[in-house]
């Protein structure tokens, strides 16, 4: 299922094969979030208990898991993105900006912008904003301007300070009652709502990237949780599992088919309740694809670029790629990064989870 959102997000930065009615980049990135507060329950259930050592270990066990990846992959987008100054002798558009918006005395945006991609942090506040020429303003109000993210080396990022921000806020929610989670969750989608219909323009941004109102889809996943332990016994029955697991797949994969109006919430909805059907699916395809998922992610948009570069978008000026061959590229990519990091970095927090278990 990871993977298959990945995929999702990977075709909406190209193209979508044929006519798959596959869920869209956006809404991929939600049910992601479904899954993250599902997984930081279990974990924070079974493995991290909640006193001074088992935190520490939590929190930079996660920390593990994001950074040397994503800083593998800036490094490689400042590399790649100083190569091709170097080749074409021409400043690529992202960083022309970068003058035009100092000159219109937004120093400290672009500082505070660059210090986000650095610790993540922070990178979702940023991207509500959005510029034209010198003018920078929260998003939907520059008419017709382009997101922060497009000044980013890694523009997809945000995602990462968003989940990074659940992380420190997942100890304290865990320990909380349901009832109270399923107040914060509906008091979120509550607020969201509010916001489209008052401000229905500028609520597009805050409602995508800052993280506060994503809070709700990392509840649905924590509650997800805690309805696999309240049923075990239905979740062990052979056809739950096989039934629930088919039924969330067809959900993200004939996303196309739902009616629009309802398909966002018929979506979140079908995977908060079925994804104990995915979790007690085993397979070693199903693990290796789930472990590519987050690398394929970071790195799909520089892999992207780097593909443009060898077909000639300087002299054709045509961004597009085909989606099918983006994601093989990205795999072939993911797949060396999480051999020579992520595997490495899984050997090390192993290490210390028997450490804390002695």
């Amino acid at each position: 299922m990871r993977f298959l959102l990945a995929a999702a997000v990977v075709f909406h930065h190209s193209t979508i094969p044929g006519s798959l009615p596959l869920v869209d980049g956006h809404q991929a990135v939600r049910l992601f979030y479904i899954i993250s507060g599902f997984y930081m329950a279990l974990i924070l259930g079974r493995k991290y208990p909640l006193n001074r050592n088992g935190l520490w270990m939590f929190y930079t066990n996660r920390a593990a898991r994001i950074f040397p990846i994503y800083w593998a992959v800036l490094i490689g987008a400042a590399v790649f993105y100083g190569a091709a100054t170097i080749w074409t002798q021409r400043i690529p558009e992202r960083f022309q900006w970068y003058n035009v918006l100092s000159a219109g005395g937004h120093r400290g945006f672009l500082v505070g912008l660059g210090l986000s991609q650095l610790i993540l942090v922070g990178l979702d506040g940023f991207s509500l904003f959005d510029f034209q020429g010198s003018t920078l303003g929260l998003g939907g109000t520059v008419i017709g301007g382009k997101t922060a993210g497009f000044l980013c080396l890694v523009p997809q990022a945000w995602t990462l300070g968003v989940e990074l921000m659940f992380y420190l806020f997942a100890p304290i929610l865990v320990t909380k009652k349901s009832r109270w989670l399923i107040l914060i969750c509906g008091g979120g989608f509550l607020i969201r709502t509010a916001l489209s219909v008052w401000k229905p323009h500028e609520s597009v941004s805050l409602n995508y990237f800052w993280f506060p109102l994503q809070i709700p889809f990392f509840l649905i996943g924590t509650l997800s949780y805690r309805w696999m332990k309240c049923c075990p016994d239905l979740w062990r029955s052979r056809w739950a599992r096989i039934g629930g697991g088919w039924m969330a797949f067809l959900f993200v994969l004939g996303y196309g088919w739902i009616p629009v109006g309802v398909a966002p919430l018929l979506s979140c909805a079908a995977m908060g309740l079925l994804i104990p059907a995915l979790f007690q699916t085993d397979g070693r395809v199903g693990v290796f694809l789930g472990n590519l998922s987050y690398p394929i992610y970071v790195v799909h948009i520089l892999v992207k670029w780097i593909l443009l570069g060898f077909l000639g978008v300087e002299l054709t000026g045509e961004k597009k790629i085909p989606g099918a061959l983006l994601l093989a590229a990205s795999m072939c990519v993911a797949f060396a990064i999480e051999n020579l990091i992520g595997t490495r970095v899984e050997a090390w927090r192993a290490k210390r989870m028997q450490a804390l278990k002695l």
